[in-house]
């Protein structure tokens, strides 16, 4: 049977940022096994493409007319796919062109700033009050870290044990930092006594300047630009700090296990630092005196957070989220006439018939007496279900004064 098939739409590039790029790859992973995957992408570089195809999925670049156009988006893909969007252009009415064409869509959200009329609506840092979340009434909502995305390397890793140092710290404040936090936050460790990783992308405005810092603090300082999944846990596991802007980074860190300073860098990140904070998974680093805070952190503060930590992550919501996808394409409908033959066909499955009371065979003009009596009671609910508009199965619950009786 051919698989359904999900069509993730996320921008990403060097310039802009590769947040939105490495979410919906974490989310790819948990769905491929059932879904057929395909991104949809404006303006993507070769380091994005690099990314997603490397894992063996098909990239479509969509036109800049398709950018913030629902309605010619829905012209190059099919009516049947379910839609992931994972950015901050596919707001209100985008979301209801989508759903208007009859595709079921699920929104990847962060901010939490317009309606979202989305079937599922996933934000996986959030902490607080389901109810005050801005979706419409037939919108499925969920939040918080049992819905995290993250990389499934990750979440199938081992994680830290006890620290015993706090001499190294890793630094990662976006791969290209347009702020400039990371040669600032470079600066003031330099100052003390740490070992510093950082890890940053070419592109960083200031590499060079990092890089050549590098080779004047060889033995203190090291400037990484490119790891795979299995070098940046080796990277976080062997460090016993880290300094890191609130993005998927930080909840991949927290998986794993390690002191986390967070230093915000923009809007979409508040939720994770909130959530983070407030699980006493992480703790917020003031813009002034850096060095000094991070040299304050003591081993057993260290250790403390870890803890906290390896309670925040269950690991099963790669399981979770399958199973809300997979939601999305169990449908349920009343039996009519036109499933007569169907029904038929179940009723004398060799299966149905073993485990019936009566196991011979039913003849055709028998079933149609009994179909034509069933469809017509007041108090039978008789249902068919369908997965991927394929039929799959029906119950019959027939409604007494007192009980239910499924059948």
């Amino acid at each position: 049977m051919q698989k359904p098939k999900v069509v993730i739409r996320a921008d990403g590039s060097a310039k802009i940022g590769l947040g939105h790029i490495h979410r919906t790859l974490a989310l790819a992973d948990y769905l491929k096994d059932v879904f057929e995957i395909e991104f949809y992408s404006y303006g993507a570089d070769d380091l994005v493409s690099g990314l997603i195809k490397s894992k063996g999925y098909t990239l479509i670049n969509l036109a800049e007319s398709d950018y913030e156009n629902a309605a010619v988006f829905l012209k190059v893909i099919a009516k049947d796919v379910i839609i992931v969007l994972d950015g901050y252009k596919f707001k209100t009415e985008y979301q209801k062109t989508l759903k208007a064409n009859g595709n079921k869509v699920v929104a990847i959200d962060d901010l939490n700033e317009w309606e979202n009329v989305a079937d599922v609506v996933i934000n996986h840092a959030f902490s607080g009050v389901d109810s005050e979340y801005k979706v419409s009434d037939s919108t499925k909502f969920y939040g918080g870290l049992d819905y995290a995305i993250v990389k499934t390397e990750i979440l199938k890793s081992e994680t830290s044990s006890k620290k015993n140092s706090t001499d190294k710290v890793l630094v990662c404040i976006g791969g290209t930092d347009p702020d400039n936090y990371s040669e600032k936050v470079v600066n003031e460790l330099l100052k003390g006594a740490k070992i510093i990783s950082l890890l940053t992308y070419p592109l960083n405005p200031k590499f060079e300047i990092l890089k050549n810092q590098a080779k004047e603090n060889s033995s203190r300082l090291k400037v990484i630009d490119s790891l795979n999944m299995k070098e940046l846990i080796k990277l976080i596991l062997e460090n016993d700090l880290a300094i890191l802007q609130p993005s998927n980074i930080a909840l991949e860190a927290a998986a794993l296990g390690i002191h986390i300073s967070l230093i915000q860098t923009a809007e979409n990140q508040k939720f994770i630092l909130e959530s983070l904070i407030n699980s006493n998974c992480a703790v917020k680093l003031e813009s002034e005196n850096i060095g000094k805070q991070i040299a304050s952190v003591a081993v057993d503060q260290i250790n403390k957070q870890i803890e906290n930590q390896s309670r925040l992550f269950d690991k099963k919501s790669p399981e979770r989220i399958l199973e809300i996808f997979n939601s999305l394409l169990l449908e349920c409908r009343p039996v009519n006439e036109i499933d007569i033959k169907l029904i038929y066909d179940w009723n004398n499955d060799p299966v149905t018939r073993a485990n019936s009371h009566n196991q011979a065979k039913i003849e055709y003009a028998d079933h149609e007496k009994w179909f034509a009596a069933r469809i017509k009671e007041e108090n039978l609910d008789f249902l068919i279900f369908s997965y991927n508009n394929i039929p799959c199965g029906s119950v019959c619950i027939e409604r007494k004064e007192t009980e239910n009786v499924i059948g």
